[in-house]
């Protein structure tokens, strides 16, 4: 992730997330379709964290960022994928859920990387109201928020992440990227997302 430039750490001058959160830290897991070598690991990765799970029937990729490793860990494990789209098409046949899902089969959703798992949730909703049995989800990484623990937890879906914000600080910190007082302000951030901006001047 560091090597494709997947994290940028902006403690200064943060980054306003899809929520509308600011934040020091941001991962843009969807650079890693771009070089064949390293997608391939992670489609690896992501197949062996499946298997140890026990295989499913379905493979679903969350939109956007989740489509292509879905796809790449579908054919890697030769079953079905579908994908799943933040809302219905508004044209055709007002499809959420594309590809062929049988209403009983099992089906392991794959992000690309998870922060309150608020599109998560909108996607695994999707699929259970279309009759799948969804019990896990997959994904590259994870801010590890709170918020995103209860999501899950309320879905009753366990979440398998290939790698989190400490994790990401801590090699960060090993190759000089960050001083201690940054890693400080990050993870100070994840303890408390929303009201960290306001508490460090930003907003």
């Amino acid at each position: 992730m560091f090597d494709m430039g997947c994290v940028i750490f902006r403690s200064k001058r943060p980054i306003k997330l899809m929520s509308g959160v600011l934040s020091p830290i941001y991962v843009d897991n969807r650079r890693l379709m771009s070089f064949p070598k390293e997608r391939r690991k992670v489609a690896t990765f992501l197949a062996e964290s499946i298997q140890e799970i026990g295989l499913p029937q379905v493979i679903a990729g969350a939109a956007t960022g989740g489509i292509p490793h879905a796809a790449w860990v579908a054919e890697r494990l030769n079953l079905p994928m579908v994908y799943v789209r933040s809302k219905p098409k508004m044209h055709g046949q007002g499809n959420q859920v594309e590809g062929v899902l049988r209403r009983g089969q099992s089906v392991v959703v794959i992000e690309d990387m998870v922060s309150t798992a608020s599109s998560s949730s909108v996607v695994i909703r999707s699929l259970k109201d279309l009759g799948a049995l969804v019990k896990h989800e997959v994904a590259i990484y994870t801010h590890t928020l709170s918020e995103a623990d209860k999501n899950f937890s309320k879905l009753k879906v366990s979440f398998h992440p290939l790698t989190n914000l400490k994790e990401v600080v801590k090699v960060a910190k090993g190759k000089g990227f960050l001083k201690d007082e940054d890693e400080k302000i990050i993870l100070n951030w994840a303890k408390d997302p929303k009201n960290w901006a306001k508490r460090m001047g930003f907003a």
